[in-house]
């Protein structure tokens, strides 16, 4: 509980981790499908039934394509 090792996922290359960390931070907007509705980024794919988890979900999600 108290101990001071970092989480997994900050083990490996540090490129990958920045770029990963970097990816989560801006959520749906690296997305190419999100969108902007009443001041707030909403994912834009047709798939997605529901938005309920928005933004909150960012790369994590399954119709995630990033930006050219």
């Amino acid at each position: 509980m108290n101990s001071r090792a970092l989480p997994v996922h900050c083990y490996g290359d540090p490129a990958d981790v920045v770029e990963r960390k970097q990816l989560h931070e801006m959520g749906c907007t690296a997305c190419d499908s999100h969108t902007h509705l009443l001041g707030r980024v909403v994912c834009g794919d047709a798939r997605k039934a529901t938005n309920k988890d928005v933004p909150r979900i960012g790369s994590k999600c399954k119709f995630f394509k990033l930006k050219d």
